[in-house]
């Protein structure tokens, strides 16, 4: 009797245990067929290329990861999350050949907001996904245009901590810092190359309306170069009038020479399980003593959900993007068609 009577503790400590916890397997698959082409015009001119093959995240990217909470009681969780994306059309590790690229965190949660620590999204990219067009998928022309002249944004870092606050009446915030830890290692001349971002936002019934600011410290090649830091602002917003949804945002672009003025719109359509996008990004990069270089790409997806987990897509992107030699303006024009399939578990 005893023995059944601890039995029956131990179990119900389990389960109590396991109530106040959990961990989840989760991820996203992405494999197309289509097209690709891509030709440089100008100063530098490359003849053209024209591929076709089964690729990997066209709509948007595979990964797998996991993720869990736990009950501290209080009103206060423990979380952590592992994200890591490989390419379906040939198995490997996807960019940056690290395990967990996407996402590694832990963190605390309560009424306070929450504080994560490890590699993650900065604040600014958080508003910018929030406002990009074509749901912010990789079909989206804006990371290739908007990277005319100063280079786009890093929307992850990693040795960083996030803080994201609670929401006050639709008003919200989150301020991330990585620490580039790099300051005393042999061969770098310049401060360590930390990284800070912010935003702001107002997100209440259709409309989302914020600012983002981020600003990246860039390693020093040698000490008779300045240190650069680049630095980025951005006003977006977006509106859900129910049968469409417009999505808009205007940034600025600037590395101590070039400054870029950049703009994005687009819209989307749900007809049932039918759904349409269409986006169009623009870009102006100055520089002092240079020709101004311009950047355009518009894109055009239809997506059908299958069901609430997989979704067939078409899609077509187009990008003329202006860049400059030494012996004038190159014009490089990529375009990319694809078929795919996206399931997600």
């Amino acid at each position: 009797m005893k023995k059944s009577l601890i039995a029956l503790a131990v179990l119900a400590a389990s389960s109590a245990a396991m109530a106040q916890s959990s961990v989840t397997l989760y991820g996203r698959l992405d494999a197309s067929i289509g097209q690709k082409t891509t030709e440089t015009t100008g100063a530098n001119p490359v003849a053209e290329n024209d591929q076709t093959a089964i690729d990997a995240s066209n709509l948007n990217t595979t990964f797998w990861g996991l993720k869990g909470t736990e009950d501290l009681g209080g009103g206060l969780t423990a979380n952590f999350k592992l994200e890591s994306n490989f390419n379906i059309d040939t198995g490997t590790i996807g960019s940056g050949s690290t395990l967990f690229e996407r996402t590694a965190t832990v963190g605390l949660a309560g009424g306070f907001g929450a504080v994560n620590l490890g590699r993650q999204y900065t604040a600014y990219d958080s508003l910018r996904g929030a406002t990009n067009n074509v749901w912010d998928s990789n079909l989206a022309t804006t990371g290739a245009v908007w990277a005319t002249g100063v280079k786009d944004y890093t929307n992850r870092i990693h040795s960083s901590v996030r803080y994201d606050s609670p929401v006050f009446s639709g008003f919200s915030g989150s301020v991330a810092y990585g620490f580039g830890e790099n300051e005393a290692v042999i061969g770098n001349v310049g401060d360590a190359t930390d990284s800070v971002s912010v935003h702001v936002k107002y997100a209440a019934g259709p409309l989302l309306v914020g600012y983002a600011h981020q600003e990246e410290k860039l390693a020093q090649a040698a000490l008779t170069a300045a240190q650069v830091t680049n630095k980025y602002d951005l006003l977006g917003a977006s509106y859900d009038f129910g049968v469409a949804k417009l999505t808009g945002s205007y940034n600025q672009a600037k590395d101590g020479t070039s400054k870029d003025k950049e703009y994005q719109v687009g819209v989307s359509v749900p007809f049932g399980a039918f759904a349409v996008a269409a986006g169009y990004s623009n870009a102006k990069s100055e520089r002092g003593g240079f020709a101004d270089l311009e950047g355009e790409g518009y894109t055009l997806v239809g997506t059908y959900d299958l069901s609430k987990r997989t979704t067939v897509y078409a899609g077509y992107k187009n990008t003329e993007v202006e860049s400059r030699a030494t012996n004038g303006v190159s014009e490089t024009e990529s375009s990319v068609f694809a078929l795919g399939v996206r399931h997600t578990f």
